[in-house]
This record gives C-alpha cells, structure tokens and sequence, in this order.
C-alpha cells in the first residue's frame, strides 16, 4: 500500500497483531515490541524516529527525514534485515542497540551516530556520513543489556560514501569493509607499526614545540591500537580547524604519517 493511500487506522489494525507501535502521523514515529515486515513508511517528516526491542524486514524508510532518531532505543536490541533509508535525513542523538543487515542506505545524511552497541553487516551507503563514531565493543558497563561481548561489524560497503569526521575503534575489521579511497583518504593497514615507526621519527625531531604537538597525537592514536584498532582510516581535511591545532603543526603530523603507511 503506498504512503499515500495508508492511513493511521491501517496501520493500527496492522500492528495490532505483531506487537505494539504509538504513531503520530505528523510528527513522530516510534516502535515498541513491533514485528514487522514489507511496511513503507517513506517520505516522513519527524522530529521523533524510534525503535525499541523491535524487529523490521523489508520494510522501506526511504527519504525520511528525522531531528532526533535512534535505531534501538531501550534495553533490548532492535534489528533491521534487508530494509532501505534511501534518502534518509537523520540526526542519530544515539546509537542504540541495533543489529541492521543486508540494509541500504544510499544517499543519506547521517549525523551524530555514535554507535557503541550497533551492529552492521553486509550493508551499503553512499551519500554523507558527519561526526559518525562506530565501536567493536559494546560499552564495558552495558555488555549485559544485550549479552554482546562484540559487535558484529562486516561486509558494509561505505566505498561511496564521504566519511566526514567518521571513526572506527575498538576492533573493528577495515579489511572486511569495502572503503571510500581517493586524495581525501588514507588508510593504515598495520596502525600499529606505522605509528610506531612515525614517533621514533618524532622523537628525534629539533623543534621541541612541535615534537611534543606531533607526539601527543601519535600517543593518542596508540591508546586507540590497544583499544583493539589494527586499522585505521582518516580524512586529513576533517582535523583542520579541530583541536586548536596550528596548520604547521597539521602540515607536519600528516606528512610524517604518509611516510609510514
């Protein structure tokens, strides 16, 4: 049934049966215990998009656009198989618990996920990705809530897409995920060694200003490898302007670094 001919009433008696969903056709949308397959919510405006411990199935949210929107609000883990956000406009003020596969996600503006307890696999995006934080491990203190000791995080695609101020930590695979690539990006194969290698360099460095900037970002990124992060994927352009980092100062740490990945 397309967006246009469904109606408030329809998708009560729908819903009814599978578990429960509070709707507000104008503003919010938000699930609970829903189980629901092959629905169409596309087109949306939200100030509210919301799942909570619910299960969806080639349902489509294309083009929604949504202010404050999370996958898997609550205790219990939402999942999302084969569903598209096509178009989608979201704020993500939380990650959630949320398990999305074989889901697409083309032509997107998501802002602000930061995803401590998703899981992704085998999903697709292109269009723009902002301040995106993902995480192999689920935060230490919430492990119980979901009985997840990682996250499964495999198979995406983000080839397409522009990473803007996007990271990946705590174990998370690159070599399983196909990556955007070009003059805007540089990849670390073996973090570890090549940051090694950058600080033993640094150390030597005569511009005693500089060394100590330069090595207190290298630091950083190692606390990040012992974390569990053997890759490592950046935008250079992302940093300037960030931190209070002078451009020279910038100019140095990345031209130090391409010499060692």
């Amino acid at each position: 049934m397309s967006e246009e001919n469904r109606d408030q009433t329809d998708l009560k008696i729908d819903v009814r049966v599978v578990g429960r969903m509070r709707i507000n056709p104008d503003r919010h949308l938000v699930f609970s215990d829903a189980n629901l397959r092959g629905e169409d919510f596309s087109g949306r405006k939200l100030d509210q998009f919301c799942a909570m411990g619910s299960r969806f199935e080639s349902c489509r949210f294309d083009r929604i656009h949504a202010k404050d929107a999370c996958f898997g609000a609550g205790r219990l883990q939402s999942e999302y198989v084969e569903c598209s956000f096509d178009g989608a406009r979201m704020t993500l003020t939380a990650g959630g618990h949320a398990r999305l596969v074989r889901c697409s996600f083309k032509e997107v503006d998501l802002r602000d996920w930061f995803c401590f307890n998703v899981e992704l696999i085998d999903c697709t995006f292109t269009g723009q990705l902002r301040g995106v934080v993902f995480n192999g491990k689920p935060l230490p203190g919430q492990r119980g809530i979901v009985g997840l000791r990682r996250n499964e995080f495999r198979g995406n695609d983000f080839s397409g897409a522009e990473l803007i101020d996007v990271a990946f930590r705590t174990g998370i695979d690159l070599s399983q995920q196909r990556l955007p690539f070009g003059p805007d990006y540089r990849y670390i194969s073996d973090a570890e060694n090549s940051f090694q290698r950058a600080r033993a360099e640094a150390i030597g460095w005569q511009d005693l200003e500089l060394r100590q900037v330069v090595l207190r970002w290298l630091d950083s990124r190692l606390e990040d490898v012992k974390s569990g992060q053997k890759q490592m994927l950046y935008r250079p352009k992302d940093y300037y302007g960030f931190g209070g980092m002078k451009r020279e100062e910038l100019d140095a740490y990345f031209e130090l670094l391409r010499r060692y990945i």
